[in-house]
């Protein structure tokens, strides 16, 4: 087995190659309809073929037949019994591959999706997710893999678990981790180019990169975009274009020569390992390696570190090169009903926080429990899971309790900023573990055992602090420094702290400080934080942690910054939605049904409240989800919090009916994808349907047993995979067996509108075109 720092050394040294793909081309051998892992057990010597192919090409490293291996996709398949033999046949027959070539080639065992996204893209957990690429990762390494990939992940969050869990398990194990992107950079469930480097820079992984669902030429800008925003080694692995069908099978639009051309355009744009996903075979290999052998190493590096130090969230990045305002009322000190409803589970008060702070200019959110001891992990948890799902910015964890922290780190799918941790080894030993396992950034408090009253104390303790986290592996540039606004009306001196921050600026160091604590108890608080703020500023303060509700300070604020650079910031946030949409966004059911009240007493019926109005809040909101505004996490949860309202129109109807008419959904037999699925699901539900989910994997047969019972007005069909996209007009044929005569659609990553058209059904390229698409076939019938 390799090591990491040979493993490092072998990148520096050329750009390698990883093999091709494997589904597409079992399903070219004739070996589809079976899970490929079956295929280790069952066909032995068809996998060790294809191994050896990828050998012969030039391929550096093979990746195992694994690639859905852990037990929840096996338990699928019903092959979760016989988890250890598959893995041990998969890397034996990879090994066997690569030893028989004369010439080192490595064994990268190969993990994805668990299939069970953690909350709140899925239903499943970080725990959950965490145990399962653990159990996966700890075979794949006992059974003698050089290293891990984990690759075609849709959620940042779901790929945080797998590196932890795999670092839990080998701290020099060789790691890649790749997820897949759109051809605009970003995920399913909202995670874009610049948010995967933020997070995944921090975590222990020495490739980042991208595969699966588009193409070369697509893949390349977004290559290009990693490249700049992280200093990482980079990996990609195209599909071989777009699949189109031919009437019979799968083909795939990219050949083995433009698919080499773009592997040496991704070799000058930075990438040391490529390979090839969906569609590429041997030959796209061969001719990738003949090319790329004789280029210049020196020509291909095109890596850079980041210019400024980032935050993010699921979503957004906020760069802290600008000065950073941080929203300090999520805090349930001195606020009962704050109070209240956070020691009760009830975040609806935290997200009205969130929301309003944002539009009021934060760009950072401070998440504060006040008295820890009324909560628990479970609590903070689900703290966390609420609030990512119904805000975008970016969060600073003000939690002391390590083990509350430890729950909120694992939760957050972004990279937070750690509000923090004193600059004395005791308190640096508990909190810069936490920062190196789960990532983010930290606030150094500019004291050790006790606050002193002189600058040049002061920053002994910071450097002796960044000395001691340096020595620990964490770099200078993960940290702001609070140089501590002690309260005036205690005999604080202010020009101790804006020396400090002065002193700081001078070195290159971030600063941030707790504003209101200044003006604690004396009259004029406003005054006096906006006229410390404007001294601050000019002295060379990064960010502040303050009111954004106070005018006075935003005014101060937003003057001073003018002043020093000569540039007029944005005042004000995100521009605010219509009352209704923001309501069903932030998860604000009782708003919601308030709204709706409103128009029942205005004498709206409530079959018009429920489809025009509730229905219509819904429709923007898919609008925006197909405009890549909103993602995944965000539009389930404003279904979630408009079904019960939907529930109570129906109740309120005397024998009308609001459904808008009945769509059976499934996904196609041999397909165990389901995501897209449930989004359509659950858009139409939200916009008046009545939906039958017939789940996934489901054979023609079976849907049309479905189709006689429910008798829907619609059927719509998903194959996410190419290997099993033939089997729509299976199903469009058994229908008609039947004398089902409902118009049928498809859609999935492997469909479009020349597949659909020859299928005879229709096309629905995401959720919202689907919702679209219903409406006018059941307005013609």
């Amino acid at each position: 087995m390799i090591k990491r720092a040979e493993f490092r050394a072998l990148l520096r040294e050329r750009t390698l190659l990883l093999d091709g793909g494997y589904g597409t081309s079992f399903f070219e051998m004739g070996l589809g309809g079976v899970p490929s892992e079956q295929l280790s057990l069952e066909h032995p010597d068809a996998v060790e073929d294809l191994h050896r192919a990828y050998v012969n090409a030039g391929a550096d490293i093979l990746l195992t037949n694994t690639f859905g291996g852990n037990r929840a996709k096996l338990e699928e398949s019903g092959l979760a019994g016989k988890i250890r033999e598959i893995h041990n046949a998969s890397a034996l027959l990879a090994r066997r591959a690569a030893e028989g070539s004369g010439r080192r080639v490595l064994v990268f065992g190969d993990i994805s999706s668990t299939g069970r996204l953690p909350r709140p893209s899925g239903s499943g957990s970080f725990a959950e997710c965490r145990a399962l690429y653990r159990e996966q990762a700890s075979l794949l390494l006992s059974a003698g893999c050089d290293g891990l990939i984990v690759e075609t992940l849709t959620d940042i969050k779901e790929m945080k678990a797998a590196v932890i869990a795999i670092r839990d398990l080998s701290a020099d194990t060789p790691l890649i981790a790749q997820m897949a992107f759109d051809a605009e950079g970003t995920t399913l469930t909202g995670a874009s180019v610049e948010v995967f480097a933020a997070v995944m820079s921090d975590l222990d992984v020495d490739v980042l990169g991208m595969n699966c669902l588009v193409g070369p030429e697509e893949m390349l800008p977004n290559l290009r975009r990693l490249a700049a925003c992280t200093d990482c080694f980079l990996s990609v692995e195209p599909n071989a274009g777009d699949p189109f069908f031919d009437g019979e099978k799968t083909v795939y639009k990219t050949t083995a020569l433009e698919f080499s051309l773009f592997a040496e355009e991704f070799a000058e744009a930075g990438a040391s390992l490529i390979g090839g996903c969906c569609g590429t075979t041997p030959e796209h290999i061969g001719l990738a390696a003949s090319i790329l052998r004789g280029a210049p190493l020196a020509s291909r590096r095109a890596r850079s570190k980041p210019a400024a130090p980032r935050l993010a969230s699921r979503t957004t990045v906020h760069e802290l090169d600008r000065f950073t305002v941080v929203g300090e009322r999520i805090n349930p000190t001195g606020r009962s009903a704050l109070k209240d409803a956070m020691r009760s589970g009830d975040w609806s008060r935290m997200l009205d926080e969130a929301a309003a702070q944002t539009r009021e200019g934060a760009h950072v959110l401070d998440v504060n429990f006040g008295v820890e001891k009324f909560f628990t992990t479970e609590v903070v948890a689900d703290a966390f899971i609420a609030i990512d799902r119904a805000a975008n910015t970016p969060l600073s964890l003000d939690i002391q309790t390590p083990e509350l922290m430890e729950a909120a780190l694992a939760e957050y799918p972004g990279r937070p900023l750690i509000n923090s941790s004193a600059c004395d080894e005791a308190s640096l030993a508990v909190k810069l573990p936490l920062l190196k396992k789960y990532g983010g950034m930290m606030i150094l408090l500019a004291m050790q055992n006790e606050i002193s009253d002189s600058a040049d104390e002061r920053m002994r303790a910071i450097e002796g602090a960044l000395a001691y986290a340096e020595g620990m592996g964490v770099s200078r540039d993960r940290f702001l420094i609070d140089p501590l606004a002690l309260p005036l009306g205690a005999g604080g001196d202010h020009k101790v702290s804006l020396e400090v921050i002065r002193r700081c600026a001078g070195q290159g160091l971030l600063t941030t400080i707790g504003l209101s604590n200044l003006s604690h108890g004396m009259p004029n608080r406003a005054g006096i934080n906006a006229a410390f703020l404007s001294q601050a500023i000019e002295a060379g303060l990064s960010s502040a942690i303050l009111n954004t509700g106070d005018e006075v300070v935003m005014q101060a604020l937003f003057g001073a910054l003018l002043l020093k650079t000569g540039v007029l910031e944005d005042s004000v946030g995100d521009m605010p939605l219509d009352p209704l949409v923001e309501a069903l966004l932030t998860g604000r059911g009782k708003v919601v049904n308030s709204l709706v009240d409103a128009k029942i007493a205005e004498g709206m019926p409530p079959l018009d409240v429920s489809q025009s109005f509730l229905g219509g809040a819904m429709e923007v909101i898919g609008l925006l989800y197909e405009a890549k505004k909103i993602f995944l996490p965000h539009i389930l949860f404003a279904a979630e919090t408009a079904f019960p309202v939907f529930d109570r129109l129906n109740g309120m109807m005397a024998g009308e009916t609001a459904a808008r008419g009945r769509v059976l959904l499934a996904t196609v037999e041999g397909d165990i994808h389901d995501i897209g699925k449930n989004i359509v699901g659950t858009v139409l539900r939200a916009g008046g349907f009545e939906v039958i989910d017939a789940g996934k994997n489901v054979p023609a047969a079976k849907i049309a047993d479905a189709a006689e019972l429910h008798k829907p007005d619609l059927v719509g069909l998903s194959a996410m995979m190419t290997t099993t996209v033939g089997r729509v007009p299976e199903v469009v044929s058994c229908l008609a067996q039947r004398g089902v005569t409902v118009p049928v659609l498809s859609g999935g990553a492997s469909m479009n509108a020349e597949l659909a058209d020859l299928f005879g059904v229709r096309y629905a390229a995401d959720s919202s075109a689907a919702l679209t698409l219903c409406k006018e076939l059941l307005s013609a019938k």
